[in-house]
């Protein structure tokens, strides 16, 4: 996963998180406020239908103690006989439903109707309603209304038609202060009389008689019990409307009437409305955020990160550590790509100091085995020298003083010596004794004498192989390839100390063309890699073998190195030519890596390839053909027992 990634990521996790806990913040804070304000709500609400039955309920009251006060009403009281004023007209008049005039209180409690007036209910066509809760002939003076305090009163009273909003007012004698009776006023809330009052306090309700809970509608019942425990009321929220239940007192200031109100969820609406708009907008502000913050870390940080990258990468694949990045920034980033730049020319002359130091051992381990060979010739010459002097010991010189001498003593008289003198007979034979010693002897001269001129000439050849391969290469021109092979393997020969002979191989009746190469460079490619594969197959004994073949090719002429050695892991064929890396303990890890820059610099190319642990490797080195060069004619080389 790549770095920008990851910090989208981050940033898209950072603001999920952030916009999770607004939204859980303001559900909490603003959420749970917003229903605080809906219950206020829906409190002043049935607080202003309760406001409203109550005014109606002193409207009622208010117009019963007026009424109660003249003389229409004290009439039926007094037997007048025109009572024609408190009929049905009145009623509608007055927008009243009922009119009783009770008398007082007889002996026995109890209070005869002087007068009667009712409206009938609708679709009653015309006949006059009938309450069993208000008797058309007496009242008791334990009757709901009549029990109580003294004075004008108002509320509600349960009638089996429905709720009744009543008012009762004493009825005075004029002069003097004797209740001559009661008035009682009455008003059904009816359906319409309650739309009226809901229009006017701007809430929709219905209202229902409790009679301990009978005859509620079914959706009511469970609320009823909530409703009268709390003097508030209750509130029971639904999807789009809340109810809110609550309770009217009668006369009595018992709880007489339910307040069902249909109150819609306005504020809850306009409240999620708001903390929605409000999660969004904090949303798309923190996705804007998210969208300013992913372009100004692109373009200040990650963009340069990835240059940076591109650029390590790109000296990685091409090892060309003469690359630099020149930000020219003087931030953090700044001062890390000079730095890395700073680092690569340092590495560059490491590189190039442990390839001179690689160039150098090699060269010292090639001269090591110069010296190894040069040594023992000189060891040879050493011993020739010594049979040199052994001959030169054997010569019979003194056999010859000998016979000298004797010839000396005779002076004139040889004649005389050989003709009388016993000893001149084995002169003959001994001279010739000494003759067969001497020519021995200088023949055996003569052959220790050329084997020193040989050696001399071996250590002579050895010394020009050393100082021509030693010499510093870079120019680049046609070469013959076979002849390039052959001279790396006299080279190779002439300072291997043990191992196999390594052979050169080419296609049959095939003329090689001319190679376009450093000289210098082949020789130290190819051999490095034979020596490599010499080492391959040392723990082999005499079932070693280390083979050059020429071929050519599509991409020019290749010389191919092949062992039957130690073989190569697949894991180690991708970081084979790596700088250090070697599989060798007394390896340093730049031969491999020297030899595929030299290959890089002239132009060619160096691959390995291997079956794996001991199935030999190949390495072959491609050379690009030289233009207009004639082809050299197809020899080959024979395999030499290892």
């Amino acid at each position: 996963m790549s770095l920008s990634t990851r910090i989208a990521l981050a940033l898209v996790v950072v603001v999920a998180l952030f916009a999770g806990l607004d939204g859980f913040v303001v559900q909490r804070v603003f959420g749970e406020r917003f229903q605080a304000l809906e219950e206020h709500a829906a409190e002043a609400d049935v607080r202003r239908v309760r406001a409203a039955l109550s005014a109606e309920a002193e409207s009622l009251q208010a117009l019963a103690a007026g009424l109660a006060t003249t003389e229409a009403v004290r009439r039926p009281l007094q037997q007048a006989a025109d009572e024609s004023e408190l009929g049905s007209d009145a009623l509608r008049g007055l927008d009243l439903d009922l009119l009783f005039v009770l008398a007082a209180a007889d002996a026995r409690g109890t209070h005869a109707v002087a007068h009667a007036t009712l409206s009938p209910l609708a679709g009653d066509d015309g006949e006059e309603a009938r309450y069993d809760e208000l008797p058309l002939g007496s009242w008791s003076a334990r009757h709901p209304l009549l029990a109580g305090s003294a004075g004008a009163r108002a509320g509600i009273q349960q009638t089996e038609h429905g709720p009744l909003l009543v008012a009762i007012a004493p009825v005075e004698d004029q002069g003097c202060e004797t209740d001559l009776g009661h008035l009682v006023l009455g008003r059904r809330l009816s359906s319409l009389r309650v739309a009226e009052l809901a229009r006017r306090v701007g809430v929709e309700f219905e209202l229902h008689q409790i009679h301990d809970g009978a005859g509620l509608p079914p959706h009511l019942e469970p609320y009823l019990a909530l409703a009268t425990a709390s003097a508030r009321g209750h509130l029971e929220p639904g999807e789009e409307h809340a109810l809110a239940v609550a309770t009217f007192d009668d006369l009595q200031a018992q709880p007489d009437l339910l307040i069902a109100a249909r109150l819609p969820r306005e504020i809850s609406r306009q409240g999620a409305a708001a903390t929605t708009f409000g999660r969004l907008s904090v949303l798309i502000g923190a996705l804007i955020l998210l969208f300013a913050l992913m372009i100004l870390l692109r373009r200040i940080v990650l963009r340069p990160l990835e240059e940076l990258a591109s650029h390590a990468e790109r000296v990685g694949r091409t090892e060309d550590l003469s690359a630099r990045v020149h930000h020219g920034r003087t931030d953090e980033l700044g001062r890390l790509a000079a730095e890395l730049d700073r680092m690569l020319g340092k590495l560059a002359e490491a590189r190039a100091a442990l390839i001179d130091a690689a160039r150098a051992a090699g060269k010292s381990e090639i001269a090591t085995g110069i010296l190894h060979n040069v040594g023992n010739v000189l060891s040879g010459i050493g011993v020739a020298t010594e049979q040199l002097q052994e001959a030169l010991g054997e010569l019979p010189d003194e056999d010859l003083e000998v016979v000298v001498r004797t010839l000396e003593e005779q002076g004139a008289d040889l004649a005389t010596f050989f003709a009388d003198d016993p000893r001149a007979g084995h002169l003959p034979p001994f001279l010739r004794a000494l003759a067969d010693a001497q020519r021995d002897a200088r023949g055996r001269m003569g052959r220790e004498l050329s084997d020193l001129r040989r050696g001399l000439e071996h250590v002579a050849q050895l010394v020009r192989d050393q100082q021509r391969f030693a010499q510093h290469g870079g120019l680049v021109e046609a070469h013959d390839a076979r002849a390039l092979a052959s001279e790396a393997l006299t080279l190779m020969e002439r300072s291997r100390q043990s191992g196999p002979s390594p052979t050169v191989e080419c296609p049959a009746g095939e003329a090689l063309p001319a190679v376009r190469a450093d000289r210098h460079r082949v020789l130290e490619i190819l051999v490095n890699l034979v020596q490599n594969a010499q080492q391959a197959v040392d723990d082999l004994g005499t079932e070693g073998r280390v083979r050059l073949l020429l071929e050519r090719t599509r991409e020019g002429l290749a010389l191919e190195v092949r062992d039957n050695g130690r073989g190569i892991a697949a894991e180690d064929l991708t970081r084979i030519f790596a700088p250090g890396f070697t599989t060798r303990e007394d390896g340093h890890g730049f031969g491999l890596h020297t030899a595929a820059n030299a290959a890089r610099e002239m132009g060619a190319s160096l691959t390995a390839a291997s079956d794996g642990p001991g199935a030999g490797a190949r390495f072959r080195l491609i050379l690009p053909i030289a233009q207009d060069a004639a082809p050299a004619a197809a020899t080959h080389a024979t395999d030499l027992a290892a």
